[in-house]
């Protein structure tokens, strides 16, 4: 797949960088596409990159599990550790990306999780309206 333009790469910039800002305890938020581009927000340092194929594997066997269990969509994985809470969340695009935020106090969750899905609300959101921007109408 193409890269993202810069347009967009420095839109998710901006909104990671405003996700980082609201929750105190944010140590590092980053977009992950399924072909491992990586997109931090611009106060992060890139130590999600390597770890990208162990999150889609851990993602995919997460939504997996959930569905086997009746869970329905999967709209999240939180990982809580002795040092810190890994928060996964699919966004919803033609290109699959995972949100992913890392917390060092669990009591930042809720607040990360209220982030995230703002964050991917405004995500889908821009990449639904340039995609449809972008094609053009097929005549009647």
């Amino acid at each position: 797949m193409a890269p993202e333009s810069r347009t967009i790469r420095i839109f998710i910039e901006r909104q990671l960088a405003d996700l980082r800002e609201s929750v105190p305890s944010a140590l590092a938020a980053a977009v992950v596409s399924d072909d491992g581009a990586l997109t931090p927000d611009a106060g992060a340092m890139d130590s999600l990159s390597p770890q990208t194929t162990q999150l889609r594997s851990l993602v995919a066997a997460a939504r997996t599990t959930a569905s086997a269990l009746g869970l329905d969509k999967t709209r999240c994985l939180i990982l809580d550790g002795t040092a810190g809470v890994l928060i996964v969340r699919p966004i919803q695009t033609a290109k699959p990306r995972l949100v992913v935020l890392l917390l060092a106090d669990p009591r930042d969750v809720t607040r990360g999780l209220n982030g995230m899905h703002r964050l991917a609300g405004e995500i889908e959101a821009r990449l639904t309206s340039t995609t449809t921007t972008a094609a053009p109408a097929l005549a009647a």
